[in-house]
């Protein structure tokens, strides 16, 4: 018996819903048992995985782009005869902006919609009348016909293929198991957050009012949203600037998903209702990922903060130091401190395609920065009809539990980073556990934020405590004007009291063309206010801008 072992399946969340709605059971698994280009096109192989598992979809993919789909309610058996299945329909796969198309079974007692041989792959129709053919092993191995005037009805096959009649171009066959069932409601949720309680709401709330960064003399956090077109990036903004507003905002254009709507690159500050000052943290949205409209240069520009707000991204990721907003001097304050990657819980990208590959290269990029990076889940009420009814289900929905293991595993990334919400979209006011939710994912990505601060920190004292070492070393032991511990002191800033007024410098760091300069800030007693006293260049390098 061959093992049951197929590659990533191409059915997204979205299409799974779509096929048990038009199968009419929302509690039906969708288990992958077959794929031609794993397994190959072979009827034996074919017929060894999938006989005797009954009700079935076979999904066929196209070289011309085009997915559609067949369902049969009585399986496949080896029975060397046509059968006859009323319940069979074709049906469009893969295209959620159309309408669902169904071509269903004739109802006739002595018509046959299925032939089911041993020495034929999927067969839909029969010898007398076929409608569908694939891989049948008497014509050929991978061979594919669609015919007309077969025994199904309510439009033309024509409208799923690209062809009336005549031989198709296969990409891809699947086949899946449509016969389990289960129940899609965990009794516990798997992740503590606490819903339906408006001093949860007023809390969180209150902690983005009253929060300020600890790490780096910074005033304010930079969180980058990045993620596919029509992945939900400024919905997402739009959805936590709603929640401190009051009411629903729409700051942030947003779109259907089949085109970029955002083509600049936005830093977003936010003012929560009744208060005199803006958070302490910048949301900086960007066009939707495709294959090519954003490069791994582009991406290290947005990185190091060399994009000033409403810079222009419609030159086809071409953006150099001379492009009109590029600021070339830039210190840790413009950089940003947390990724957030927005993925459609309906259609995360599968492995080994384009949009896949080109996310995990973004993702070098930003890991080699040592730049946090955190996931949050948008549409999860399309993905699962549970969590649309009752949003409380969210952590206690399969689908979702399944999108979360899926995307950790694709884009390796702990589940603890990949935050599931629903943002807001045909909502006139705003809705509690919407809030509350956004907001819980955000307080993760600043938790994360802090902790990459805190460990650059860490590393530039450790940097500055050398560079006084082996200046006491070269000068034997001394350098004038004070002690060791005193130039340790200096540099850590250790010792010094909010009332010292000696001037101690605080080193900070910011990156210029000509590389990275350390910056000494010094104290004045008398204002509180930080000025610079001189530079000094610790390393020089090649400028990426030349």
């Amino acid at each position: 018996m061959l093992a049951m072992t197929t590659g990533n399946s191409t059915l997204s969340p979205l299409d799974e819903r779509q096929i048990r709605r038009l199968i009419g059971d929302p509690r039906l698994i969708l288990s992958p048992i077959f794929q031609a280009s794993v397994h190959g096109y072979d009827t034996h192989v074919f017929h060894s995985l999938c006989d005797k598992r009954g009700p079935s979809v076979t999904i066929v993919t196209l070289a011309s782009g085009l997915s559609f789909g067949c369902y049969t309610s009585v399986g496949w058996f080896s029975r060397g005869e046509p059968v006859n299945d009323k319940k069979a329909f074709f049906f469009r796969a893969k295209d959620h902006l159309s309408e669902d198309l169904k071509i269903t079974a004739t109802q006739s007692d002595s018509d046959f919609h299925i032939y089911d041989d041993p020495d034929l792959g999927p067969y839909f129709g029969s010898s007398a009348r076929p409608t569908l053919r694939l891989f049948c092993k008497v014509f050929g191995a991978k061979s594919a016909n669609v015919y007309s005037g077969g025994p199904y009805e309510g439009g033309s096959l024509a409208e799923l293929t690209g062809v009336e009649e005549g031989a198709l171009e296969v990409v891809d066959v699947e086949v899946f198991d449509a016969c389990q069932r289960y129940l899609p409601i965990l009794e516990r949720p798997w992740r503590d957050v606490t819903l339906n309680q408006s001093s949860t709401l007023a809390e969180s709330i209150n902690y983005f009012v009253q929060y300020r960064p600890e790490f780096c003399q910074i005033d304010f956090i930079n969180v980058l949203l990045l993620g596919p077109i029509g992945s939900g990036k400024s919905s997402v903004f739009n959805t936590f600037e709603s929640t401190f507003k009051g009411h629903i905002t729409s700051r942030a254009r947003t779109g259907d998903g089949s085109s970029v709507t955002t083509k600049q690159f936005r830093r977003y500050a936010m003012q929560p209702q009744r208060s005199k000052e803006p958070l302490n943290i910048r949301i900086c949205d960007t066009p939707g990922i495709s294959e090519t409209n954003i490069s791994s240069t582009d991406l290290v520009y947005m990185l190091d903060g060399h994009l000033s707000d409403r810079f222009s991204l419609t030159g086809g990721g071409l953006i150099t130091n001379r492009s009109p907003g590029f600021n070339s001097d830039t210190s840790i304050r413009d950089e940003m401190h947390c990724i957030a990657l927005v993925l459609d819980s309906t259609r995360i990208p599968p492995k080994n395609t384009p949009l896949h590959s080109k996310i995990l290269e973004l993702k070098e990029q930003i890991d080699a920065r040592d730049i946090p990076i955190r996931v949050i889940l948008t549409k999860t009420d399309l993905a699962c009809k549970h969590v649309e009814s009752h949003l409380s289900y969210i952590y206690r929905s399969c689908t979702i539990t399944d999108v979360v293991e899926l995307v950790s595993t694709s884009f390796s990334l702990p589940r603890n980073y990949i935050y599931p919400l629903k943002c807001y979209e045909h909502e006139i006011k705003p809705v509690h556990n919407i809030g509350i939710l956004a907001l819980s994912a955000f307080r993760q990505i600043l938790y994360a934020a802090e902790s990459g601060l805190e460990d650059r920190e860490s590393l530039q004292s450790a940097e500055q405590v050398n560079k006084v070492r082996s200046a006491s070393n070269l000068s034997g032991g001394s350098v004038p004007g004070s002690s060791l511990s005193g130039q340790l002191a200096h540099v850590t800033g250790r010792n010094r009291s909010a009332s010292d007024n000696t001037g101690s410098p605080t080193p900070l760091y910011r990156r210029c063309n000509s590389g990275i300069v350390q910056t000494q800030v010094y104290q004045h007693s008398e204002t509180g206010s930080a000025g610079h006293r001189h530079s000094l260049d610790l390393q020089r390098s090649s400028s990426v801008n030349q």
